[in-house]
C-alpha cells in the first residue's frame, strides 16, 4: 500500500468520525421530561426515607455499643481501684 492510499483511508476514517459526531439523539418532549422528573423525584424520596431510617438505626446501635464499652472500661477501673484500696487497708 502506498502513502497516498494510507492517507486516503486516514482521511476517510477521520471524515466518518467527524460526521458521526454531528448526529444528535432526538430530545425529549416536555411530557417525557415531566414524566422522567416525576419518576426521579419519587425514587429520590423513597431512597432518602430508606437511607435516613437506616442511618438512624445504625447510629443508635453504634452509640449503644460505644456507651456499653466505655461503661465496661470504667467499671474495670473502679474495681481495680477498690481492690487496691482494700489491699492498702
Amino acid at each position: 500500500m502506498n502513502n497516498l492510499t494510507k492517507s486516503g483511508y486516514g482521511l476517510l476514517i477521520s471524515l466518518f468520525f467527524l460526521i458521526s459526531c454531528g448526529i444528535e439523539e432526538p430530545s425529549l418532549t416536555s411530557e417525557e421530561k415531566f414524566t422522567v422528573d416525576t419518576l426521579f423525584n419519587n425514587q429520590l424520596s423513597t431512597w432518602r426515607t430508606f437511607l435516613d431510617s437506616s442511618c438512624n438505626a445504625t447510629k443508635d446501635t453504634i452509640f449503644i455499643r460505644l456507651a456499653d464499652s466505655l461503661k465496661e472500661e470504667r467499671m474495670k477501673d473502679i474495681e481495680s481501684l477498690l481492690i487496691l484500696n482494700q489491699e492498702v487497708q
